[in-house]
Parts: C-alpha cells; sequence; structure tokens
C-alpha cells in the first residue's frame, strides 16, 4: 500500500492482434497461429513483441481493469519466454468486451472506456 491508501499495480502487457482467417495478424500483419499446441517462431514472437502495448492499472476504471486482468495468456506466448506473461487482445477498429470498449486508433494507440 502507498501512503494515499492505494494499490500499486504492475501495467499489463497485452499483444494486440487483427482479426482475420485462418488466424489472427500481428498489427505488422503477420498471421499468428494461438493454437496451445503452437510453438512461436521468432518471426512470428518478434512480430507479436512490436504489437504489445503497456496497460497501466491506475488509467483504468474497475470494470475495465477487471476485463483487462481477465484477458487469456494463450499456451504458445507461455511456452515462448518473452511472451509469457502477455494477454492476448484481438480486435478489429473497435470491440467490446462486457461494458468496455477497446479501440485503437492509427495516432492515439489502444483506448479503453468503460460504458456509463
Amino acid at each position: 500500500m502507498t501512503t494515499d491508501d492505494t494499490v500499486s499495480l504492475e501495467p499489463f502487457e497485452v499483444v494486440l492482434l487483427r482479426p482475420d482467417e485462418p488466424l489472427p495478424r500481428a498489427l505488422d500483419g503477420t498471421p499468428v497461429d494461438l493454437s496451445d499446441t503452437h510453438d512461436l517462431d521468432e518471426a512470428e514472437q518478434q512480430a507479436l513483441v512490436d504489437s504489445t502495448v503497456h496497460i497501466h492499472p491506475a488509467e483504468l476504471g474497475e470494470r475495465a481493469l477487471r476485463v483487462v486482468s481477465d484477458l487469456p495468456v494463450p499456451g504458445c506466448f507461455e511456452r515462448s519466454g518473452w511472451l509469457q506473461d502477455h494477454q492476448v487482445l484481438v480486435l478489429d477498429e473497435a470491440s467490446r468486451i462486457g461494458p468496455v470498449r477497446f479501440e485503437l486508433h492509427e495516432t492515439l494507440g489502444l483506448r479503453i472506456e468503460e460504458d456509463g
């Protein structure tokens, strides 16, 4: 606890992917197999690291923090070394999980907003 009685939390590292068929794509367009049986190669790992954003818990509301903290960590990330603690979010221009909206803006980056 800090002096103002708030909890200090480390930032979340979240890999942003774009939906596509048959596989989602990293922001640079690299297709990524998220299946638990797939082992990521170096090119995939680099594309995923380059698609990573840092989300600071202090900047989120309670509901948004809960949603972000519940994002999955794929098995292939856990085995990769670099990405073992990274969560994944597959989104198009604007996506929603419950009361939380995620928007990937070309200039502003990832925006996370709760419904009023």
